[in-house]
């Protein structure tokens, strides 16, 4: 009795490794499929575990990169089947490499042009590390972001 109840604590133990990875490890194939399947002709940029889809091309002269200061503007939706209602939208100024944003839009922004506008979208590992907005530390998201300016440091 004893060894069925080791057994079983070993196996219980052993499927509860760390629920947030697999819960990002499914969204990830979820956002492939339906990248591939709504934007397969949109140029994507896959970086760093993020994907950015390229809705306009911006003026590729700069292109924005860690310690740059980056003027943008966004839209903030939980990642679903179909975009439903905003939990966010406005515009901001950040430092890129330094943590002021979410790591999903730090590294979804890296490599955009002024006057871009992209999806960026990333499974919960890259996203808020605790409830804001009523989302959850294991949501999906997707931010429409137009970059507006780039200020290299």
């Amino acid at each position: 009795m004893k060894r069925i109840a080791y057994i079983l604590a070993v196996l219980l133990l052993w499927g509860c490794e760390d629920p947030l990875a697999n819960n990002a490890v499914s969204q990830e194939d979820k956002i492939d499929s339906f990248i591939s399947s709504k934007y397969a002709d949109a140029a994507r940029v896959f970086s760093n575990g993020v994907n950015r889809v390229v809705l306009e091309a911006g003026d590729s002269t700069a292109f924005a990169a860690s310690g740059d200061i980056v003027d943008f503007s966004y839209i903030g939706y939980p990642f679903t089947s179909s975009p439903g209602v905003p939990f966010t939208q406005g515009r901001h100024t950040a430092r890129l490499g330094k943590g002021e944003i979410i790591k999903g839009l730090e590294y979804g922004i890296e490599g955009m042009c002024p006057g871009e506008r992209s999806y960026i979208i990333f499974s919960c590992k890259y996203g808020y590390q605790r409830t804001v907005a009523g989302i959850g530390k294991e949501q999906a998201l997707v931010f429409e972001v137009l970059l507006n300016e780039i200020n290299p440091e």
